[in-house]
């Protein structure tokens, strides 16, 4: 019987017949496995995020006016 983690109860591990895996997998309900934290690279920092440039002035009445 597999142990899995569900998106509902991310939480715990539960331990499901191979029917109910299948079932909870078809429906999209079960966690992916991440790759454990030693495999990740850690060589550089996460970029900035961009600036948003401002937004345009209204249309309507002109500065000249």
């Amino acid at each position: 019987m597999p142990k899995v983690r569900t998106t509902m109860q991310p939480h715990l591990d539960i331990e499901v017949s191979d029917a109910a895996y299948l079932d909870l997998k078809r429906q999209g309900l079960l966690l992916e496995e991440r790759p454990s934290r030693a495999s990740e690279p850690t060589t550089s920092p996460a970029a900035a995020p961009a600036k948003t440039p401002p937004a345009p002035a209204p249309a309507g009445k002109s500065s000249k006016e």
